[in-house]
């Protein structure tokens, strides 16, 4: 039993995972300072299920990659995991909702 415990390894180093608000004019919005004008349209989001979802993505998510919740106005919920690091069209997501 002992030796097997030595196959076992916990990743040293996580992805990053982003958490983006995506309006339904397609606008997107990164920090909680911007947000703050259209809290009223994301009321429905469950902060406490968004923390849960970044803590399990940080750990599924590759060392140089990284996922991606992104939340939209619409009520609804996506997650894009282990995309490129370099990603930055994120008005594109827009185009992913079903």
């Amino acid at each position: 039993m002992e030796n097997s415990l030595k196959y076992f390894k916990l990743p040293t180093k996580f992805g990053r995972v982003d958490v983006v608000h995506i309006l339904n004019d397609g606008k997107v919005v990164f920090s909680e300072k911007d947000l703050e004008p259209f809290e009223q349209k994301f009321k429905w989001v469950n902060r406490a299920v968004v923390s849960d979802l970044i803590l399990e993505l940080k750990v599924q998510t590759d060392a140089g990659r990284k996922s991606i919740i992104a939340i939209y106005e619409n009520g609804k919920l996506k997650i894009h995991t282990n995309i490129s690091r370099n990603f930055t069209k994120y008005g594109s997501l827009n185009d992913f909702v079903l």
